[in-house]
C-alpha cells in the first residue's frame, strides 16, 4: 500500500473515530456511587439509551425513583439549548424529578448541560460529564423539590459493553 492510501485510510478512520459522540451509548446507573441529599429525589435503579439524532442526541431513559415509582420516557434535542418537549412512553411521569421540557447544551466534547422544566418552571440544572477513559458518566444535578427546597445530587452512569 503506497503512502498516499495510507495516510489516506487513516484520516478517514480518524475522522469516524472524531465524529463518535462520547455521550452516545448504553449507560446503567451505579446506585453505589451516587450521592443524593436528603430530601432530595433519588433513583433506585435506571438506564439510559443516548442515540446520535441529526445534529443533537436522542435519549430514551427507564427508571424508578427513591420511592419506586417507575418512569420512561423519551426526547430528542439538538445540543445549542433549544427546548424539546420529553415524552413520557406510557403513563404520564409522576416522578419527584420529572420534567415535560428539556434543553441540552454542548460545552466539550465530554460535557453537556442540561435544564430540566415543569410547567415553564425549572426543576434541575445537570452538568453531565463524561470520563476521559469513556466509561463513566457523572452528572452533578442542581435542583429545586417540588416543596421549593434546593439540593444537589450526584449521579453515576457507567457505560454498558
Amino acid at each position: 500500500m503506497n503512502t498516499a492510501r495510507l495516510t489516506m485510510l487513516c484520516t478517514v478512520a480518524w475522522s469516524l473515530l472524531a465524529a463518535t459522540d462520547p455521550f452516545v451509548g448504553t449507560w446503567k446507573l451505579n446506585i453505589n456511587r451516587c450521592k443524593f441529599a436528603p430530601g432530595a429525589p433519588s433513583f433506585i435503579l435506571g438506564a439510559i439509551q443516548i442515540e446520535s439524532a441529526g445534529n443533537g442526541l436522542k435519549s430514551t431513559a427507564s427508571g424508578a425513583d427513591g420511592r419506586g415509582i417507575s418512569s420512561d420516557f423519551t426526547f430528542s434535542c439538538l445540543l445549542d439549548g433549544t427546548p424539546c418537549a420529553v415524552m413520557p412512553s406510557t403513563i404520564p411521569m409522576r416522578g419527584a424529578s420529572a420534567v415535560d421540557t428539556i434543553t441540552l447544551k454542548r460545552i466539550d466534547p465530554n460535557i453537556i448541560t442540561a435544564t430540566g422544566t415543569k410547567n415553564g418552571r425549572p426543576v434541575y440544572v445537570d452538568r453531565r460529564v463524561i470520563s476521559a477513559d469513556g466509561k463513566t458518566m457523572t452528572v452533578v444535578r442542581d435542583g429545586t423539590t417540588r416543596e421549593g427546597k434546593k439540593y444537589e445530587s450526584t449521579i453515576v452512569l457507567e457505560r454498558l459493553p
